[in-house]
């Protein structure tokens, strides 16, 4: 796949160089395509449509959201990796950009090699939460359970999210023993917590904030460095003692190769909406927190996280069955 790749590139790269600097000057003279690579409905998808949504009359054309999901975010991202390099095919790239580079042996793309960041656009801290009929109310509770009783269950989205994860550097740090339990997503995971079949789970907040909200699920601590105005009474994690932050994030991005200006100008554009005051109430309702920034901040911070997390599964021996 990554030779299939290199090979469309580079006949992609021939054709715009011989269509001259023209084309770059005038773009975008068509419809953008971001490539979603989950399926409608999620979080990503959400944000991504509000940005396609607010995006388009700053660039003129429309901005269409399509959804390829499949393989871990695989598809998506394989598909606009391997697309042609003129901006008019974008990823909403999430951190599966890192975790898959660690979880995988084998990846129908190299992150670094075939995609381009454009933006950061939003951080989405992970929670620790317990079902409201939970007789813990605390981290201390919760140590002096483990003290208890062997092997605390938690919930997740599936083997090796970043909830998970951070699950793992979680037990890790605090010596509270923990036994993962997988879910097939969000929804299913907080039924299962609700329904007292497992403790406690981590997860991201917009797919479960309806049950935070109608009080089933009780958020006891978020790793992040900054409590969420909107939950001003759950603690970070950090002010517990516990030095863990750890978020899910999104952010766009292009096939390698597509012209610096073209990535400049969606940069610019998409920053402008991320600044939009709707956008920010927006997603901050949701539990996401606006990110921003230049291409390569986001460049770095891919590369960061990537190698922060394959430490943790190296640590905590997670592997994914493929």
């Amino acid at each position: 796949m990554h030779s299939f790749i290199r090979t469309a590139r580079a006949l992609c790269a021939v054709a715009l160089i011989g269509a001259g600097g023209a084309a770059a000057a005038a773009y975008p003279d068509k419809p953008i395509r971001l490539i979603v690579p989950y399926a409608a409905g999620g979080g990503t998808d959400t944000a991504a449509r509000m940005i396609a949504r607010k995006l388009a009359p700053l660039l003129g054309q429309p901005v269409v959201v399509e959804n390829k999901p499949g393989g871990a975010t695989q598809i998506g991202t394989a598909y606009v990796a391997a697309a042609v390099p003129d901006g008019y095919t974008l990823l909403m790239g999430t951190a599966n950009l890192a975790t898959n580079s660690v979880l995988y042996a084998k990846l129908p793309y190299d992150v670094s090699r075939d995609l381009a960041p454009v933006v950061w656009a939003t951080d989405v801290p992970v929670y620790l939460l317990l079902p409201a009929a939970s007789p813990w109310r605390s981290l201390d509770d919760l140590k002096r359970a483990a003290a208890q009783q062997q092997g605390l269950t938690f919930a997740t989205a599936g083997t090796g999210s970043i909830p998970h994860l951070a699950g793992e550097q979680f037990s890790h740090q605090t010596g509270i023993a923990l036994r993962h339990i997988p879910y097939k997503g969000s929804s299913e995971a907080a039924t299962a917590l609700v329904g007292g079949q497992v403790q406690m789970s981590f997860d991201n907040l917009p797919p479960v904030y309806a049950q935070v909200k109608a009080g089933r699920l009780r958020p006891v601590a978020i790793a992040a460095d900054k409590r969420n105005p909107d939950l001003p009474d759950v603690p970070t994690l950090a002010e517990l003692g516990v030095p863990l932050a750890a978020s899910s994030w999104w952010g766009v991005m292009a096939p390698a190769g597509t012209p610096k200006d073209v990535i400049a100008q969606l940069n610019r554009q998409i920053n402008a909406v991320l600044a939009d005051p709707e956008v920010r109430g927006y997603f901050a309702g949701l539990g996401m927190q606006p990110t921003g920034g230049t291409p390569e901040a986001f460049g770095r911070h891919i590369a960061d996280e990537t190698g922060r997390w394959r430490a943790v599964v190296r640590q905590a021996g997670v592997k994914i069955e493929e």
